[in-house]
């Protein structure tokens, strides 16, 4: 098996092996991914924590032994805080992206091959403070541009934002909102909505294709052209500046 790990502070995840090709996602600093294909300039990988798969240009990730290779959880990771985090190694730096998941190997630098010291804010991923955590997050991620694909304050999608909130509290989602809407436990009513539960949205075919994080029974904070806070009930999210609904409901999710 031939491993990669991401050594910049965040790579595009293309679905073809062209600058053209659609940013499917992203890939962060110390994210480990199986190279399944390899090109001149291009590798195709899946990578291990949500079984994704694309297209990265070659030089944007190290090469690491098999035997190297770093079974991620909430129990042996570390999370980049919003406040940031920088990894050096040498005369270099790499400014990390909140959300960023270190193992605490590579911050004992027993990660041959990857030698980075990581200075900065890190958080133990929990969801015992999600009330005074929850209302930071809001405040980093609002107004963000979308950006279909993207992961990170500068530009994120609806799938991108939820994964992105959980993983600040330990718990890792899968990529897309349609494979996030395969996980958790169904709320059954509206009225048992609880800050933190995720709802999902369907188009006309059914399919889901939306994902927002609920602020509270009657609140969704969501990214639809950039991130934003609206009004949600059993028709969908309601868009003040629209003054129409914008998103229709489908299934609300809790997930711990």
């Amino acid at each position: 098996m031939n491993i990669g790990l991401c050594n910049l502070s965040i790579i595009p995840l293309r679905a073809a092996n062209t600058h053209r090709s659609e940013m499917v996602s992203q890939v962060f600093f110390a994210e480990q991914f199986e190279i399944l294909q390899e090109e001149k300039e291009w590798v195709y990988i899946r990578m291990f924590d949500i079984d994704y798969e694309g297209w990265l240009q070659r030089g944007q990730f190290v090469c690491l032994p098999e035997n190297n290779f770093i079974a991620t959880s909430e129990d042996n990771c570390l999370v980049v805080d919003i406040v940031g985090a920088t990894a050096f190694s040498g005369d270099g730096k790499v400014d990390l992206i909140a959300g960023t998941k270190i193992p605490e190997q590579l911050l004992q630098q027993q990660y041959a091959g990857f030698p980075y010291q990581i200075e900065g804010h890190l958080r133990s991923p929990n969801t015992t403070d999600f009330e005074t955590e929850f209302p930071k997050l809001i405040d980093y991620y609002h107004n963000s541009p979308y950006l279909w694909g993207g992961r990170s304050h500068v530009g994120i999608d609806c799938s991108g934002l939820s994964q992105s909130i959980y993983m600040h509290f330990g718990i890792q989602l899968p990529r897309d909102a349609y494979q996030q809407a395969e996980k958790g436990k169904a709320v059954d009513f509206l009225s048992e909505i609880k800050s933190g539960d995720l709802a999902f949205f369907d188009n006309e075919e059914g399919r889901i294709t939306h994902v927002g994080i609920m602020v509270d029974a009657e609140t969704i904070f969501h990214a639809s052209a950039k991130v934003c806070i609206d009004k949600m009930d059993s028709e969908g999210i309601f868009n003040k500046e629209q003054n129409r609904y914008t998103h229709k409901l489908r299934i609300v999710k809790r997930f711990w």
